[in-house]
């Protein structure tokens, strides 16, 4: 009711005093929202993945709630108290908390809240043909809402009338087009990537450099009269991407059929020829390379054999394995007995020393057999910790006793 109202209202009745019920303005809510930002069009938006904390407040006492209304959903209430203030938090902003957020009680107030999200990872650049031109591709995706971009090159940049528009996709993706009289070797762009929920301050950009095809592949290939040959070309360097054709060596292109299988894979293609023929298939091939920057093009001699040596090699490889396996048994078999000898050494643990005196070593004979010292390790039944004791005989005593022994005996080693 306003004042005008009220004054008429006392004269009729014939009141002297005019009481004004809310008098310069009704009830008021305040809705605050943080962290977020305002947009022209007075909407709201949050991060998403942050904590968001309503608020809302009023200049009376009485019911409030907050309703949170998604665009495909009834009304939810989320809290209801009694008085002139009410706080609500939503932990972990997701995409699914976007929508209306109404603060309720004699009157209701609306902010629309939207949650933006940056794209993941950098923007992605590529290069494709059209005709004699180039297509030069910029996509960061993943975001909401979407990103903008700025492409520039060496020593221009480029404004939204050098882009294409109405592509699929074309609302996270920009297109450049760059006709055939701008187009050079080595020709580097790049595209900047703006998006309004980005955190991070770094710059978001993709670059590509425009190169002319250069193919690769072995100059000369040998296959088998009647069996499958294939041919692979790779082109190593090329953006955009080049076009790979097979040619013979009178320039004649070669296409799928019963004769020939072409297969590609990105920038690696493959000719396979069916059931080789010596007399129709030998001679050259070209594998052609193209793009806008340029045609490339690499040869490749491919012969044919008659015979096939495949047999042979193995014949040869299983011969000279059974070879070195019988020259492994006979040496061992010549040399068992030592093998068998150190063995059985071994597990006796005898050891035998022979001491020959330095001055009479020139004339070993017979006369000094004498003068030789022999020390044995005799096998005992004692031991002294699993080592057999050694006895050792001096020259004067063992002599002394080997003169003493008959004739029969003194040729008796003691072993």
């Amino acid at each position: 009711m306003s004042c005008i109202d009220c004054l008429q209202l006392a004269v009729v009745l014939g009141f002297t005093v005019c009481v004004v019920f809310g008098a310069g303005g009704a009830e008021e809510f305040n809705i605050t929202i943080s962290p977020g930002e305002d947009l022209p069009n007075r909407t709201i938006y949050v991060i998403k993945h942050t904590n968001v904390l309503f608020s809302c407040s009023s200049t009376s006492r009485q019911n409030m709630s907050w309703i949170f209304i998604h665009p495909d959903s009834k009304r939810e209430e989320f809290t209801k108290v009694e008085g002139n203030h009410t706080e609500l938090t939503l932990f972990n902003m997701g995409y699914d908390n976007q929508g209306n957020y109404t603060c309720s009680g004699n009157k209701e107030n609306t902010k629309e809240v939207l949650v933006y999200y940056p794209p993941k990872g950098p923007p992605r650049c590529h290069a494709e043909s059209s005709d004699d031109n180039v297509l030069l591709f910029c996509s960061w995706t993943k975001g909401y809402p979407y990103p903008t971009f700025a492409w520039s090159s060496e020593k221009h940049k480029y404004g939204p009338n050098d882009t294409l528009h109405g592509l699929p996709g074309s609302n996270d993706t920009t297109v450049l087009l760059i006709k055939d009289s701008k187009i050079h070797d080595g020709h580097i762009f790049k595209c900047v990537g703006f998006h309004i929920a980005y955190e991070l301050k770094m710059e978001q950009s993709c670059s590509l450099m425009l190169k002319s095809p250069l193919p690769e592949s072995q100059p000369l290939i040998t296959g088998y009269v009647g069996k499958n040959t294939t041919l692979t070309c790779h082109c190593k360097e090329g953006s955009p991407p080049p076009k790979l054709t097979w040619l013979r060596n009178n320039l004649t292109e070669i296409f799928s059929s019963s004769k020939y299988v072409i297969s590609q894979e990105g920038v690696i293609s493959n000719l396979t020829i069916l059931k080789s023929s010596k007399e129709q298939d030998e001679g050259i091939y070209i594998c052609k390379s193209e793009n806008p920057l340029g045609i490339k093009e690499v040869e490749i001699w491919v012969s044919f054999n008659t015979k096939n040596i495949s047999g042979l090699v193995g014949g040869v490889t299983v011969f000279f394995l059974l070879s070195a396996a019988a020259i492994f048994g006979v040496l061992l078999y010549k040399n068992w007995d030592k093998f068998i000898t150190r063995k059985y050494f071994w597990h006796t643990g005898s050891t035998l020393f022979t001491l020959v005196d330095s001055e009479e070593e020139d004339d070993f004979t017979v006369e000094s057999s004498a003068r030789i010292t022999s020390v044995v390790n005799h096998q005992t039944d004692q031991t002294m910790n699993g080592h057999a004791s050694v006895e050792v005989a001096s020259d004067d005593s063992q002599a002394t006793s080997n003169d003493q022994l008959p004739n029969e005996e003194r040729n008796v080693t003691d072993v």
